[in-house]
This record gives C-alpha cells, structure tokens and sequence, in this order.
C-alpha cells in the first residue's frame, strides 16, 4: 500500500517536473485557490471597443474541454487596462477572474491577491491599528477612572460646599445676633449711665438735706438754758458791736419775749437758707 502511494506520488511529482519544464501552465483561480485545468497558450486578440490587443488564456479544463478567457480587465472606473494575473511562474499562473464570463463590469467576478509587498504594508497598517486600538482601549480605561474620581471629587466638593454655605449661613446669623447684642449692650451701657448719673443727683439731694436736717437737729436739740445762754452770747458780741458803733447806751438786759423772738429769726433764717440752695439744684434737673 505504501509502494504503491509512494509510486502515485513520485509519478504525479515526475509529471510536475515535466510540465515546469513544458510551455503550459497550471491555470488556478485566485478565489479560493480553484484549479481549472492547464494553459496550454497565450496569445494576443485586438477589442475594437477600446482599440487596444488584449491577453487571453486558452486551454483545456480537467475534464478535457476547451476554455478561454482575458487575461485583462477593462476597468471604466479608472479608465486602464489591469492585468488579472496575480501569479505566474514555470509551473502555474492564477487570474483574479472567478469564471470564463469575459463581462469587465461585474465587480463579483474578480477576486484579488496581494502582492508581498503590499501585503506587508497592510500588515504594518494592521498591526499599527491594532496597537492604536489598544492605546485607545487603555485611554479610554484611564478615563472612565479618572471619570469616576472626578465625580467622587464633584461629590465632596458639592458636600463641602453646602457645608461651607451652612457654615456661612450661620455665620451671618451668629453675625445678626452680636449685633442686636451690641446694640443692647449699648442700650443697656446708656440706661445704665443715666442710672448712675440719677443716682448721683439723687445722693446730692439727700447730702445736703441731710446736711439741713442736721442742722435743724442739732438747732432743735438745745434746751432753753443752751439757747438762753447762746443768746446771752450773741446778745454780749452785739453789744460789744454796738460799743464800736457808739450805740452802747442799749439796755443790757434781754427779756424772755426778746429770746423766743431771736430763736424764731434763727430758724426763720436757717430755713430760708436751705430752700435757696434746693431751688437752683431742682431748676438744673427740669433743665
């Protein structure tokens, strides 16, 4: 079993040596990497359309019919000829046309490769999409973090704030209050003035009626004899003035009328003094 693998295999590889050393060719499609059958000539036909000679591939399918089909495309987007073969060596060559249909406008009837050049840079694009996208995956990461302590930071900010306006509320309250109570300290300091200067004129008054009932106290607290002998006294003084004025010749004797009428004019006089010094002080208070 083995032998005979072994012979199909070095016989199909044979076989491919003789065909890489032949003038045919593989004929493989590019969409899915379809074998159809082998080359056997390429030649060249003129198309009156675009007056330019295009390449076609003639041959023969796996099944031993006869096919052909343009090498070419006419491409009326960009207004050129594109060549189809996107490989071709001693061995094969693969057209990026999908069927024998020869119709240039049917964008489902072509598939493309790549050359390795341009395939390297689509990779390149590739890979530096993929890098960017990751970048942005973990910016974005960053940013829904740092969303989420912005807005525990808007949150606290938001809490001291109306903590801060609390705080400022009642410091105007505590403010309104001092002032009422300055004001009635002030108030309280004018009142308490005015007592004070009241109570001043009212000691003064009671100093000096004090000082007038004393006086009459210690006047009506004598006894005749006191009187009698303090007359005696000022009777012997006046006589003594009248000496001087030359009028000596007055009796030197003083009756009992003479007296009660000297104490009467004592008090008379004691009286009248204190009500003078009272009225000019009542005056300055109506003031």
């Amino acid at each position: 079993m083995i032998q005979k693998q072994l012979k199909f295999v070095l016989s199909i590889v044979d076989i491919l040596n003789k065909l890489r050393k032949s003038p045919y060719l593989l004929f493989i499609r590019a969409r899915g990497m379809e074998p159809v059958g082998i080359v056997t000539k390429i030649e060249l036909k003129y198309d009156p359309g675009w007056g330019i000679m295009r390449s076609w591939a003639k041959g023969l399918t796996f099944d031993g019919k006869k096919f052909e089909e343009p090498l070419d495309r006419k491409n009326k987007r960009t207004g050129e000829l594109e060549d189809l073969v996107q490989m071709k060596n001693d061995l094969l060559i693969i057209t990026a046309r999908n069927s024998t249909d020869p119709d240039d406008d049917n964008e489902a009837n072509f598939q493309y490769f790549l050359n390795p050049h341009m395939m390297n840079d689509i990779k390149d694009k590739l890979d530096s999409v993929k890098e960017k996208d990751r970048i942005i995956h973990d910016l974005e990461k960053r940013l829904k973090e740092a969303t989420t302590k912005m807005d525990t930071y808007r949150a606290v900010a938001d809490s001291v704030e109306s903590e801060v306006n609390s705080l400022r509320e009642r410091v105007r309250n505590l403010s309104e209050r001092l002032s009422e109570q300055t004001q009635r300290a002030e108030e309280y300091k004018r009142q308490l003035k005015e007592l004070q200067i009241g109570l001043i004129r009212e000691e003064s008054k009671l100093d000096e009626k004090l000082k007038t009932s004393d006086r009459l106290g210690k006047l009506e607290g004598k006894d005749s004899a006191d009187l009698i002998l303090e007359a005696a006294k000022k009777q012997a003084m006046a006589r003594e003035e009248l000496d001087k004025l030359g009028m000596g010749g007055l009796t030197a004797y003083a009756t009992k009328n003479d007296l009660e009428k000297l104490k009467q004019e004592i008090i008379s006089a004691l009286s009248k003094q204190s009500k003078e010094k009272e009225q000019p002080k009542e005056e300055e208070e109506e003031k």
